[in-house]
């Protein structure tokens, strides 16, 4: 019963994860909060009267029970920070959430996690390498996390999932509201392929300032964050900027130097930011190291999920000689707009390699 005890000072409307802490402290459990005379909260120091009103009102049993049967009705879970269900890595970042409404199976705490953001209104670039960096990680029995936005988070989601991977989607609502709405197929996918995590109760619409709160849950899950697209001014910099403050790793695709996407990734990378270009380069950070006859293995599993267009330009490259992209148009007869756009993806996923002045080869 504590941990509904601990539910119930987290929806106390304006009392906030440090109050909380404070008041633990001093009594040691949620429960004995919740059985704490006036006095003895006045008492705490740091806990002013205008709380410990609120801690008053807000004691009702039968709204607390409704609360618990909400979450059996709708199969959420609610894990404290006490929980050992509640995990690990969360717990170190500053200001940790006092619990999570997960919604799916939570993945096991022992396997490695790596966030992937961006930015919503994306190129056709930064979705494709989002989604084979993501399904690359899903191959690789790595979980995925992200935000369930538009853009980067989305194709984050699906690449784990076509990779059969696991995946997580952190939100600024409830974990039973949709946000956006038409990622409805994708939220009860992400269920069957991992969970939805919020710090929000059930029934609680999205708000503007819930998202500077929901990003330090995804970067804090996870032991490296990489960002694939990002303005000069946007909600990706800011997860950049906690996950840095936390010691997390945060590594950055390249981006066209002419784009207004790729400022704030750029700036990254000026900063200091690792560059990546595959998914091995994250693999190759977490320890993961394939003996070459498991290395060729991936590579090919990789190659099987080319998709048509691909395939055709993949297929005109060599493992020796380079080919230049102005002749596998000229093959093919198509535009060098298509064809580099295409080269570009595939050099991004590990499957060719650029020698310069001279063309493309297959990589390894």
């Amino acid at each position: 019963m504590e941990e509904y005890y601990l539910m119930w000072l987290s929806r106390i409307e304006g009392i906030g994860i440090k109050r909380i802490r404070v008041l633990l402290a001093c009594f040691q459990k949620a429960e004995a909060v919740w059985n704490a005379q006036r006095e003895q909260l006045l008492s705490v120091k740091g806990i002013p009267e205008k709380t410990v009103d609120a801690i008053l009102c807000s004691r009702d049993e039968e709204k607390l029970e409704r609360w618990i049967e909400e979450l059996e009705e709708k199969e959420i879970q609610f894990y404290s920070f006490l929980h050992p269900q509640y995990p690990s890595l969360l717990k170190e970042i500053y200001n940790p959430p006092i619990g999570i409404y997960v919604k799916g199976a939570l993945p096991e705490d022992d396997i490695d996690k790596v966030s992937l953001v961006g930015a919503r209104r994306c190129s056709r670039y930064g979705a494709g390498v989002t989604y084979r960096i993501a399904q690359d990680l899903g191959r690789a029995n790595i979980v995925v996390v992200s935000g369930m936005a538009k853009g980067i988070d989305t194709m984050a989601h699906k690449g784990a999932m076509d990779g059969s991977g696991q995946t997580i989607a952190v939100l600024g609502c409830g974990v039973d509201i949709c946000y956006p709405a038409e990622n409805k197929e994708l939220m009860e996918q992400i269920t069957k392929n991992g969970c939805l995590i919020s710090e929000y109760p059930p029934g609680t619409e999205p708000n503007p300032h819930h998202f500077p709160n929901r990003n330090r849950i995804i970067s804090g899950l996870s032991k490296i964050l990489v960002v694939v697209e990002a303005g000069k001014r946007s909600g990706t910099l800011i997860t950049a900027d906690l996950a840095l403050e936390s010691g997390r790793d945060v590594f950055v695709v390249p981006g066209n130097v002419t784009s207004a996407l790729s400022e704030g990734t750029n700036n990254l990378i000026k900063q200091g930011c690792p560059v990546i270009t595959e998914s091995n380069d994250i693999l190759l950070e977490l320890g993961i190291i394939y003996k070459e006859e498991e290395r060729q293995t991936f590579s090919k599993q990789m190659a099987e999920k080319l998709t048509p267009e691909e395939r055709e330009i993949y297929d005109e490259i060599r493992d020796k000689e380079p080919v230049l992209a102005e002749t596998i148009c000229r093959k093919l007869h198509k535009n060098i707009q298509e064809v580099q756009y295409i080269l570009s993806l595939l050099e991004i996923a590990g499957y060719i390699r650029r020698v310069p002045q001279s063309g493309y080869i297959r990589e390894g």
